[in-house]
Formats: C-alpha cells, sequence, structure tokens
C-alpha cells in the first residue's frame, strides 16, 4: 500500500500542476470573448447601423473558437487522469486476486469479497478526491490573484479625497437644460 500510495501522490501531483496551468490559460483565453461580446453589446445599435453584423459575428466565432481550446485541453487532461486511476486500481484489483489465489488456504472468502468491493469505490472516490481538491485550488488561486491586484493597484483618489463626504450633502440639486434639441438619424 506504501507503493500504491507514493504512486497516487505523484499521479495527483502531476495532474494538479497541469489542471492548474491549463485553467489559467482557461481564463486568459474568455477575457478577449467576453470583452468583445460586452463592446458588441454596448455598441449594437452602431453596429447595426452600419451593418456590420457579419464581421462582428465573425469575430466572435473566432474568438469563441479560441476560448475553446484550453477546455478542451483540461477535458483531456480529466480523461487522462480517469484511465490512469482505473488502471492503478485494476492493478490494486488484479494483485488483490493473486494474492488470493495465492493464499487461498490462509483468506477468508469474506474478506475478500470485501476488499474487492473498497476496490471498486477506491476509483470513483479518488478521482472526486483529486477533482475537489483541483476544485479548491483554482478557487484559492482566483483569491490569491484578487488580492495581488487589490494590494498592487494604486488608489486613484487624490490626497484630499481620502475623507467621507459630509453628512446632509447634497441639501439640494437640480439640473438646467437650455436650448437643448436632440435629433435622430
Amino acid at each position: 500500500m506504501p507503493l500504491v500510495g507514493l504512486v497516487f501522490y505523484f499521479i495527483q501531483r502531476f495532474y494538479l500542476r497541469t489542471s492548474r496551468q491549463i485553467r489559467f490559460l482557461d481564463l486568459e483565453a474568455k477575457s478577449p470573448l467576453y470583452t468583445n461580446f460586452l463592446e458588441t453589446l454596448n455598441g449594437l445599435s452602431s453596429i447595426r447601423c452600419f451593418d456590420l453584423g457579419a464581421e462582428y459575428k465573425k469575430r466572435n466565432e473566432t474568438y469563441l473558437n479560441t476560448s475553446q481550446a484550453p477546455f478542451y485541453m483540461l477535458y483531456c487532461v480529466q480523461r487522462w487522469l480517469s484511465v490512469v486511476l482505473d488502471l492503478v486500481v485494476a492493478g490494486i484489483a488484479v494483485g488483490l486476486c493473486l494474492m488470493a489465489v495465492l493464499l487461498r488456504t490462509h483468506m477468508s472468502p469474506a474478506l475478500l469479497g470485501v476488499g474487492l468491493v473498497n476496490i471498486i469505490s477506491l476509483g470513483e472516490n479518488l478521482k472526486g478526491l483529486i477533482s475537489d481538491w483541483t476544485k479548491l485550488e483554482t478557487s484559492i488561486g482566483a483569491v490569491s490573484r484578487v488580492r495581488a491586484f487589490s494590494l498592487d493597484t494604486e488608489n486613484e483618489n487624490k490626497p484630499d479625497e481620502i475623507n467621507s463626504v459630509p453628512e446632509g450633502w447634497p441639501t439640494n440639486g437640480n439640473i438646467v437644460m437650455k436650448n437643448v434639441s436632440a435629433t435622430y438619424g
């Protein structure tokens, strides 16, 4: 079992590092897509006015295709993890069956049954543990990026703007419009 634990440790370590990097690539690849989508929504009337819908559709499709590449890589890495964990669990099952055959006079059939049932659930439990661990690390990475952003970004207030607004401010307000005309053309 210590050898199996060591194998799982190295599999988990490789997967977590790879998965973390691919998730960062995924975040970076989606940023232009989201930015373009928001800009398209904000300028929708201008796009329609100048009949640029086909150009923006093509641009959105390009950004969408580019943003999906890291997602597909992440899916492939997750399938790799599934196959490797299943192979290791299958190796454990073969080892247990080999031990059962070699030690058939010294081993209880009930213990063998319990061992085989536990091996069946071991693979699924390990996949769940590693995927949950990866999600936790990804979330911690997001919190770390937000914290770094808040610490590294300079305060945009001027030195005299650090005080709070006086109570009761503003006491009154109004808008005056003179000689205003608006047209749509």
